[in-house]
């Protein structure tokens, strides 16, 4: 729970809910602090008005009965008394009636003030909040504090002051949202071309930031940023290099097999069946074991043959550059089908060229002929489909961009490759060749839900290869 409340939100955010909570926790004491102090200076406030009062009043009491004139007593009492905020005098007839005689104003700030506010300041005064004053034969005067404008004074001083609070945390709030939004902001592009770097962009570069502790950490990126460019082209020269020489071994291999071999095997055919003819002419009987010697010679030879070819066409395919793309690929997609009759392969082919130079028909060829080498051989799939196409580059602003691209798709049905299984050979070997062409190869894979690889290589990035590895090759020899 406190991972997804708080550690995975944005650094920005957690910085401001500190802030904020670092602020409100403030605010909380300051109010605790003014609501104990205010409940003190009402309660200071109140007995020292109702000292007053009483003194006042028991002058005027005095004063008034010496003259005669209590009965004028609300007439007669003092301008001063009528007008206390904090007190409320009340005279108590013969009949028991009490009388309010000041405040003869009465003020409406109590039902302003919250209940809450009003709990928590008022003062708790007990017995000594009730005056009764009187003298021999008169009736008496009763005092009583009423805190109720001293509160109210009070609330519309902390409103304000509460108003101010919430517009200046908001204020400030605001400017950090911008301001961390300002210095953050490098931290979101550096994490965007961490990604970047890992899906293989090495010609990612950040703009260096103000800030000097992050344009210190962007000349970092950058400078990194441009080994692993520097180190993916050298390694994608060399790699090409080592395809290059790999596939001159092979054709090399190719043509002694066919050279060599294929006329040895001819040869072979021919003199057993010589021998077969010769030893039906002869009139004893060991020419029927002759035959059979014979005739087991030839199936040999013939085993030997179709061994042959099928090294011819696994060590290079024999009309590349001659033929189609596409009737290249549909032949050895048509082979799979006949040695594997229980698989079932759905083929689709785009808008394919006759042929995009040596360097990506071949990379195709042995992408898709590793695809299902791995799909039927390790996952046990029993349905693949293959999908070439070439995607146009799309058009901006009436122009066209430089580099179309060729999309190959295998997908199977097979057990799929667990997390932690690492790539085997003939996996990284294409994941090397496509990015050697420019290209990228990304393989989807789950435990039980077979295996999708998804290939991309720009056209004529890739058309260039032929000429730098036919180079290569002359630097070589």
């Amino acid at each position: 729970m406190l991972q997804k409340l708080w550690y995975e939100r944005r650094v920005r955010t957690q910085l401001l809910i500190a802030v904020a909570a670092i602020n409100l926790l403030a605010a909380l004491l300051a109010a605790a602090l003014s609501i104990l102090n205010t409940r003190t200076a009402t309660k200071v406030e109140i007995e020292a008005s109702l000292e007053v009062a009483q003194r006042f009043v028991a002058a005027t009491l005095a004063e008034l009965s010496a003259q005669g004139k209590l009965t004028e007593l609300d007439k007669e009492l003092p301008l001063e008394l009528k007008h206390l905020r904090h007190v409320r005098i009340m005279f108590m007839d013969t009949m028991g009636q009490l009388t309010i005689l000041s405040p003869q104003v009465k003020g409406v700030a109590r039902s302003r003030v919250p209940r809450w506010f009003a709990a928590w300041v008022r003062p708790q005064l007990g017995n000594r909040a009730v005056r009764v004053v009187a003298l021999p034969r008169t009736n008496p005067v009763i005092i009583v504090g009423e805190p109720a404008d001293e509160i109210a004074e009070h609330w519309r001083s902390f409103r304000s002051i509460a108003l101010v609070w919430f517009v200046l945390n908001a204020l400030i709030l605001a400017i950090l949202y911008v301001v961390l939004g300002r210095l953050l902001n490098p931290l979101e592009h550096l994490s965007k071309g961490m990604v970047s770097l890992e899906d293989g962009h090495y010609a990612t570069r950040l703009p260096r930031p103000k800030v000097k502790e992050l344009a210190a950490i962007t000349d970092r990126f950058n400078t990194l940023a441009g080994a692993l460019e520097t180190a993916r082209d050298e390694n994608s020269r060399l790699y090409r290099q080592l395809i290059t020489v790999q596939e001159e071994e092979r054709r090399a291999i190719a043509n002694e097999l066919h050279d060599e071999a294929g006329p040895c095997l001819f040869g072979i055919t021919a003199n057993a069946s010589s021998i077969q003819n010769l030893a039906e002419q002869q009139p004893d009987g060991r020419s029927t074991e002759i035959s059979q010697r014979v005739g087991e010679i030839l199936s040999i030879a013939e085993r030997l043959k179709l061994l042959n070819r099928a090294l011819l066409k696994k060590l290079r395919p024999g009309p590349l550059g001659r033929v189609k793309l596409v009737e290249l690929l549909d032949e050895l997609i048509a082979g799979f089908q006949r040695r594997h009759p229980d698989t079932r392969l759905a083929v689709s082919f785009g808008n394919l060229a006759e042929s995009y130079g040596e360097a990506i028909d071949l990379t195709l060829y042995r992408c898709v002929q590793e695809g299902i080498t791995n799909a039927i051989r390790h996952g046990k799939a029993k349905t693949l489909s293959v999908g070439i196409a070439e995607i146009p580059a799309p058009r901006r602003n009436g122009a066209k961009r430089p580099h179309a691209r060729l999309s190959l798709e295998l997908s199977d049905d097979g057990k799929g490759i667990a997390p932690a299984t690492p790539k085997g050979f003939g996996l990284t070997a294409m994941t090397e060749r496509v990015r050697s062409l420019g290209g990228r190869c990304v393989i989807e894979s789950a435990p039980s839900q077979g295996t999708t690889i998804h290939i991309e290589i720009p056209v004529q990035r890739a058309s260039a290869a032929p000429k730098r590895a036919a180079k290569l090759v002359e630097g070589l020899s």
